[in-house]
């Protein structure tokens, strides 16, 4: 089945439920973690098994307005693999206020590095849950290349192979980044092994945690995520000064599922619950997105 096909009269809502946030948003606020989906002009890996529809810049620009971000980072879905094409052309799309995080692999060259970075890319992401290269000597290598761009590589993998890569973890040149609030499973939450490896790893000052996808790995659900909420609500209390926010728009772990689709407003709102203090949420959403994105 080709992509055109399988999403044929199929869109991805830009929001659902309340929409509009009711916590106080700040200036240059932004969405951490977001992707977006183009099939029909960007085709899917032949191997995908999802076959997310579309979820557009166009339909992105609408859920911004209504959760009051200005600032974005687009990241590549393990749809495309190692194919960058939709994520680079979102980018040239989103001007100055985006940022973008690619999936790569040892054959890229310094040129075309370089060429994303001038676009705004500023990470590498290893997409190791869904079967993504762990190979730790390519991980090495690209680290030690991109961080002289002054990147950092994402991690998408289980609570269990942070806690086995925890030496290696420690060995990379560049910072790091745990999306997904390092996946940490319930109801073991932050007395996961996990919780304490990444937090050494923070220790070290060149590691942060994404407060992203708050329905992944909750058992409690929507709409309090109250597991999650508490796992954030930790990571806060230890180093807020290490955390930025995303809404993993269009949620397409939910898509894959077929749950109800959540509400973005009161994920960013569950934000207040995790971080009480104003001023530590403006940490969260903007001050360190600007830090560690180089807006």
């Amino acid at each position: 089945m080709t992509n055109e096909k399988a999403c044929e009269g199929i869109q991805v809502p830009y929001s659902a439920g309340r929409q509009y946030p009711t916590i106080m948003v700040p200036d240059n606020a932004c969405d951490c973690h977001h992707h977006i989906y183009d099939p029909v002009r960007f085709p899917y890996l032949p191997t995908d098994v999802r076959n997310q529809p579309p979820a557009t810049v166009d339909v992105y620009r609408l859920l911004q307005r209504r959760l009051g971000l200005v600032r974005n980072v687009i990241v590549t879905p393990s749809a495309y693999g190692t194919d960058n094409a939709c994520t680079l052309d979102a980018l040239r799309k989103m001007g100055v206020n985006a940022r973008g995080v690619v999936v790569v692999d040892g054959s890229i060259s310094d040129a075309e590095l370089q060429d994303m970075h001038n676009l705004g890319v500023r990470g590498i992401r290893f997409n190791i849950a869904t079967g993504g290269s762990d190979n730790r000597e390519m991980i090495f290598t690209l680290s030690n290349r991109i961080n002289e761009l002054g990147w950092h590589v994402q991690f998408w993998m289980s609570a269990n192979d942070t806690v086995k890569m925890e030496d290696f973890l420690q060995s990379l040149p560049s910072p790091i980044v745990f999306d997904h609030r390092g996946h940490l499973p319930q109801p073991e939450g932050v007395t996961h092994p996990a919780f304490r490896t990444i937090c050494k790893l923070i220790d070290q000052g060149k590691t942060w945690v994404k407060l992203s996808g708050i329905y992944l790995d909750t058992k409690v659900g929507d709409p309090s995520y109250e597991d999650t909420v508490q796992v954030g609500k930790a990571y806060v209390q230890y180093a807020p000064e290490r955390l930025v926010w995303g809404t993993d728009w269009p949620h397409p772990t939910i898509f894959s599922e077929r749950r109800a689709w959540p509400d973005d407003a009161n994920m960013l709102d569950l934000l207040a619950k995790q971080a009480e203090d104003e001023l530590v949420r403006k940490r969260i959403l903007a001050d360190n997105p600007a830090e560690l994105y180089g807006f």
